[in-house]
């Protein structure tokens, strides 16, 4: 199994909401499409954990659905707190298991992704209610491996800035709900612009990168890093019988206009 993970595209199809979205988006997100289709070997999936679009609106998730396009294998989504839970459904019929929360569960292979909805509409934080935690909760009884995909971070990035917009709610039970699963799982995740890794509920838990704008590094434990020039990041995740590999992909892009 092959994972491609991307996450906080911010696409638009007008000029973006988001002031830091880099006013070139449209034409970042298919140089990563590109860098894509010419790996040696296709992902069986790829996976986007939230913010998809920037504003939310139909035209923007017309113009997400002609900018993926072109590839070729399964493409899952979940909500961040740019996205719209309507235009959204209907852009993207993956098979929604709530008639109100975006929640997914999709089957490739031998492996289950579950799409988790951490949404407070309004709100740059997120949560996940008693609700939205019980679905959850019922999917990770079965013990076959799964990948579980949610936009907020439920774990500390180490800058408190950060962790205030992350997910508010429920992170407390959650924990409890990955660690008492029974079979391998896997918790991507998006948000905060940088790419990093880290082991939470005794799970591997990632943040993926954007093609929309990224922080820089930084290990100050407040105050917002500032915004860096580069390439996008993105990472591969092998899943294979001998173990899990990760691998992450650098895809050089034109230098910010504005910065």
């Amino acid at each position: 199994m092959l994972i491609a993970h991307l996450s906080d595209l911010h696409l638009s199809a007008g000029p973006p909401e988001t002031a830091p979205v880099r006013p070139d988006v449209a034409w970042i997100v298919p140089l990563v499409v590109a860098d894509i289709l010419s790996l040696p070997r296709l992902p069986d999936v790829v996976v986007v954990t939230g913010d998809v679009a920037d504003g939310g609106s139909d035209a923007d998730y017309a113009l997400v659905r002609e900018v993926l396009s072109p590839l070729p294998v399964p493409v899952l989504v979940v909500p961040g707190n740019h996205d719209r839970r309507r235009p959204m459904r209907a852009a993207f019929p993956q098979g929604w298991a709530h008639p109100e929360f975006l929640l997914s569960e999709t089957v490739i292979g031998r492996t289950r992704f579950i799409g988790l909805d951490s949404q407070l509409p309004g709100r740059v934080e997120g949560s996940l209610c008693r609700e939205r935690l019980d679905w959850l909760e019922e999917r990770l009884a079965d013990p076959t491996p799964a990948v579980v995909l949610l936009h907020h971070p439920p774990f500390p990035s180490g800058n408190r800035d950060w962790d205030a917009t992350a997910l508010i709610e429920g992170r407390g039970r959650l924990e409890a709900i990955l660690r008492a699963a029974p079979g391998p799982l896997r918790l991507l995740c998006g948000h905060v612009h940088q790419c990093y890794h880290t082991v939470w509920a005794g799970r591997y838990a990632a943040v993926g990168g954007s093609p929309a704008f990224q922080y820089a590094l930084d290990f100050e434990p407040e105050g917002e890093p500032p915004l860096t020039d580069g390439p996008v990041i993105y990472s591969l995740h092998h899943l294979h019988s001998d173990g899990v590999a990760v691998h992450p992909r650098a895809v050089p892009v034109p230098p910010r206009p504005d910065l």
